[in-house]
């Protein structure tokens, strides 16, 4: 099948691969905002209770791989690349390898599903930036073409509710009864004057509510993770540890929380939620399941896909 694009780049955040990665990592991703070094530190140590490494970067190479996979067998051999924010390859990386190849009309999926300036336009941002140094160095330019939002999309929202029914089916009989378990959505948390910029939020919602539909869950709540930034800055709330320790739960026995905001695991689930979310809900005698993540279900690659499809039509 023809296509008008010659490549798929998947855009993402990125993370260290190894222990000696992770103070660089930090300082590139707060370079410009005047964070001490004593924070670098403490969040450097979130990262030693993971095994000091990170396994997005990895989990992403994977998505792409399945991605590409996917597109040759109905008939759209297009090479798949990772291009990463705050990792390598670098976005202006990855682009600058395709344009070498000759691969001028591209399309980007930004690997966030809900949108807001740090989930998306500082991806844009990247891409543009990478274009004007490659333009500088003499290389001709590229078209990029960006994925539209998704977050609502039948094979993202299957994925997340296969993951969160496979997650209850960890309770027990008792547990599962009305009203003993609760279903917790959480993604990153941000600012709340950059939320009030940007459709986040909302997407947010959206995507809880119809993957609890999904699911055949009729009741949830929503929290929030990460938080980090100056303390006298609101961001959005609530915070899922807080959350959690702040509920009453004399009738409550167990909860799952689902990452509906994060695609693969990295620190964000395997430190904020895994580890200090985990460690509350114990002290509350609660049983806490984590669901996956999208990952590789073939409903989440298979949407993937369909954007490109759809697009090259």
């Amino acid at each position: 099948m023809k296509t008008p694009f010659d490549a798929v780049l998947l855009i993402g955040f990125g993370g260290p691969e190894k222990p000696a990665d992770v103070m660089p990592f930090l300082r590139d991703v707060v370079e410009g905002r005047g964070v001490p070094e004593e924070r670098l530190q403490k969040v450097a140590k979130q990262y030693e209770q993971i095994g000091g490494v990170s396994p997005y970067n990895r989990l992403t190479h994977e998505q792409a791989e399945a991605l590409e996979q996917l597109l040759a067998a109905r008939g759209l051999p297009l090479p798949v690349v990772t291009g990463f924010a705050h990792a390598k390859p670098r976005v202006a990386d990855s682009l600058g390898f395709l344009v070498r190849q000759g691969k001028l009309n591209i399309f980007a999926i930004v690997m966030a599903p809900h949108r807001s300036p740090a989930s998306f336009d500082k991806y844009v941002e990247k891409v543009e930036q990478a274009r004007e140094s490659l333009k500088a160095q003499g290389f001709p330019d590229f078209h990029v073409t960006y994925a539209p939002e998704w977050h609502t999309r039948p094979g993202f929202i299957q994925a997340m509710a296969d993951h969160v029914k496979e997650a209850y089916a960890q309770l027990t009989p008792e547990e599962k009864a009305r009203h003993r378990a609760e279903l917790i959505f959480t993604t990153h948390s941000i600012p709340r004057a950059m939320a009030m910029k940007s459709p986040y939020s909302r997407q947010f919602e959206e995507t809880a509510q119809l993957v609890a539909q999904k699911a055949g869950i009729p009741y949830y709540q929503t929290a929030f993770t990460s938080r980090s930034g100056r303390p006298e800055d609101p961001w959005l709330e609530p915070d899922l540890g807080d959350f959690i320790e702040r509920r009453t739960y004399e009738t409550l026995a167990a909860c799952v929380v689902a990452p509906i905001g994060f695609l693969v695991d990295h620190v964000e689930v395997l430190y904020d939620i895994d580890t200090l979310a985990q460690e509350k809900a114990k002290w509350k005698a609660l049983h806490m399941v984590r669901a996956k993540t999208a990952g590789l279900h073939p409903a989440f690659i298979a949407m993937l896909a369909s954007l490109v499809e759809e697009a090259q039509a």
